[in-house]
């Protein structure tokens, strides 16, 4: 039963491998035939700069995700490793979004305006919004962050520690909870 999850594991990223080959084919033949060769004279060198660095994401990105979701096969045909299921949540799917994103830049900017290149601005912008809830916390830890908290929680703990806490130097036990039959 493995062993069918692990060929159809292989079987979709053999699929989605050879998919976003496809698109990245299409999309940069399209970007170069459509505005390097039809419309040469509004090609700058920064349109160069913009076009090379960001197919440079999208490959490096493409050959991650092949390095992950490759199978491997044996000399007898059977499968030796499947790979990563590179169709599954988590980072590999922002990998997908950060392609599609660039394909979407490429696109628009050939066709409608070079204004649309500042969409690629869109990428740092949603990895900040995701990691603030991990980053805020450790730049706004200063004096008065801490110096506010001390005063609710003088001994250093929640309210229930503190109450046991208090029944503890009072010589109090423990309330205990009585079992029902």
């Amino acid at each position: 039963m493995a062993n069918t999850s692990a060929k159809r594991i292989a079987a979709d990223n053999k699929k989605t491998l050879a998919n976003l080959q496809r698109g990245f084919i299409a999309v940069n033949i399209f970007y170069i035939l459509w505005r390097v060769i039809f419309y040469w004279s509004t090609f700058s060198f920064s349109h160069f700069l913009l076009y090379g660095s960001t197919v440079a994401v999208t490959l490096y990105l493409y050959n991650l995700l092949y390095g992950m979701g490759n199978p491997v096969y044996l000399s007898d045909g059977s499968l030796a490793k499947s790979g990563d299921d590179i169709n599954g949540e988590g980072l590999v799917a922002y990998f997908f979004d950060i392609i599609y994103v660039t394909w979407f830049v490429h696109v628009t900017t050939a066709l409608i305006s070079d204004k649309l290149w500042w969409l690629m601005l869109s990428i740092p912008a949603y990895a900040v919004y995701k990691g603030w809830g991990f980053i805020a916390p450790y730049l706004f830890s200063g004096s008065s962050a801490s110096e506010g908290n001390a005063d609710d929680t003088s001994a250093g703990g929640s309210k229930r520690q503190q109450k046991l806490q208090k029944r503890q130097e009072s010589g109090q036990a423990p309330r205990a909870k009585i079992a029902r039959r």
